[in-house]
């Protein structure tokens, strides 16, 4: 006991304050409304779900529910909530908070652009499209204040997973009634995890403090200060000054040889898009064509190690497969599909080509165009935008192909297929609509939901999957990082 007592008072005596490095300035902390991949690192160091994927054994757990029971034939979860769960003010944490949650997230006036991952549920999907006015008949249920009761409308296997995405955490009705837009804001905000958000200094950095109400961990770290470093050199001159104890968005060819280097166990994929609305591409054999003109193993530079050559979209990581679901490369078999489109190459004709403005992606844009150009005698003009211009001109559906990458938000295969069917993701880049992809996704059929939008439609072309990695020093213990590349600092030490 004393030696116990001991051991709790030097570790509060050692606590100290963590210098890490953010890429940008949040715009929202939001999380059932505008929260994108830019904002993530501080909600998911603030915030909990009802299960999380524990690192390095990446294995899912129970993080603010005690347990969830499903039914026989999985169409029903009832989730109970941890007794001791409460938020940073001491109230304790209830199933209504998520039923709260769920119902923001599915108001047609959401702002989030994920509510589709709560269309399995039932009438979900009726709610956000006002086919249902009554939140009482979507199947999400507080049936006692720590039980959460979850119905679906096709079995589903690993739901539980779903909820450690953001938009699925907790929220307080109470204070967002309260305080309005500004109820996420620092020293306002009230979080259901291991940090608080403290403080807030615009364009220069976030301050975290530890919930006092958060269950014992193993950290040592009292506060987290977010430092707001988009320049790389920048952030790495503060990693060698030993300011940052570590550090991500390194340069993967240079560092993952180096002894402070780690992987991060990254789930994305990049891909070549086609918007199968507008002309030429709504026609299937001109798709084709271009497809078959492609020369996947020509396109990556070799000094580029973190990229791997993608044959199906989902990684093998979430579905190990061997098998080449992708229209495979074949000249005289692009030229005949050509032929057969009935699309007519007149002098001016060509083709737009969206990409991302940085290496390697715009030096791999640029050869995929001089293959179809050889191919095909079809001129590509490349359109490369840094990222938010990428994003603005995307979304007009101005182009004819993009290469585009996607991150799974929830660590499994289905996150891979959301993104390319109308029937979940509303802002479908592909314009793709087809019952028989969906039907195969909320089916659980995988192999089936990549031969149709492959193979079969080819809307769709696998080019790479991606890895990355950190540089961390020696003293620093029990830092890991999530399937999206977001550093979880619950357990960090520093000794």
């Amino acid at each position: 006991m004393v030696f116990l007592l001991a051991l709790l008072l030097s570790t509060v005596a050692e606590a100290k304050t963590l210098h890490v490095r953010a890429f940008t300035a949040p715009m929202s902390l939001d999380w059932t409304g505008q929260v994108t991949i830019a904002d993530a690192p501080l909600v998911v160091n603030l915030c909990e779900g009802l299960f999380s994927f524990e690192y390095p054994l990446e294995k899912l757990t129970p993080e603010l529910a005690s347990s969830v029971t499903k039914s026989k034939d999985l169409t029903e979860y009832t989730f109970q909530i941890r007794a001791d769960a409460k938020w940073s003010d001491g109230r304790s944490i209830y199933a209504q908070d998520f039923v709260d949650a769920w119902q923001r997230l599915l108001s047609p006036q959401s702002t989030s652009i994920y509510s589709y991952y709560l269309f399995d549920i039932v009438n979900a999907r009726e709610y956000y499209n006002k086919k249902t006015t009554s939140f009482d008949d979507v199947g999400i249920h507080a049936t006692k204040d720590k039980t959460l009761v979850v119905k679906f409308k096709h079995p589903q296997q690993n739901w539980e997973a779903t909820t450690a995405f953001w938009p699925l955490f907790p929220v307080r009705k109470d204070l967002i009634e309260k305080f309005g837009n500004n109820w996420w804001r620092a020293g306002t905000l009230v979080s259901s995890g291991p940090f608080i958000f403290s403080s807030y200094e615009p364009g220069k950095n976030a301050t975290l403090k530890r919930n006092p109400y958060y269950r014992k961990t193993l950290s040592n770290i009292s506060d987290v200060e977010m430092d707001f470093v988009l320049d790389r050199e920048e952030a790495l001159k503060k990693y060698n000054e030993k300011y940052f104890p570590f550090i991500q968005g390194i340069p993967f060819e240079k560092y993952n040889n180096d002894k402070e280097f780690h992987p991060i166990p990254l789930l994305r994929h990049i891909i070549i898009a086609f918007n199968s609305e507008r002309f030429p591409f709504n026609n299937k054999l001109f798709r084709l064509a271009i497809l078959s003109s492609i020369d996947r193993g020509q396109l990556m530079p070799s000094e580029y190690q973190q990229f791997s050559k993608a044959t199906a979209l989902i990684p093998p990581a979430l579905y190990p497969s061997k098998e080449d679901l992708s229209v495979p490369y074949d000249p005289a078999k692009a030229k005949e599909y050509l032929d057969q489109s009935g699309v007519v190459l007149g002098k001016e004709f060509k083709i737009s080509f969206l990409t991302g403005f940085g290496e390697p992606f715009y030096g791999i844009s640029k050869k995929i165009a001089s293959q179809i150009e050889s191919v095909l005698k079809i001129n590509v003009d490349v359109l490369a935008y840094k990222n938010q211009e990428f994003e603005t001109f995307s979304n007009l559906g101005e182009y004819n192909m993009l290469m585009v990458s996607w991150t799974a938000k929830v660590r499994t295969a289905k996150d891979f297929l959301f993104p390319y069917s109308n029937a979940y993701m509303a802002n479908n880049r592909t314009h793709f609509n087809s019952e028989d992809y969906d039907h195969a996704i909320e089916n659980g059929e995988f192999k089936r939901a990549q031969e149709i939008i492959e193979k079969e439609n080819a809307i769709i072309h696998p080019l790479f999957f991606e890895k990355t990695g950190f540089l961390a020093r020696p003293n620093i213990k029990n830092l890991y990082f999530d399937h999206r590349g977001l550093p979880l600092l619950k357990d960090i030490v520093e000794k």
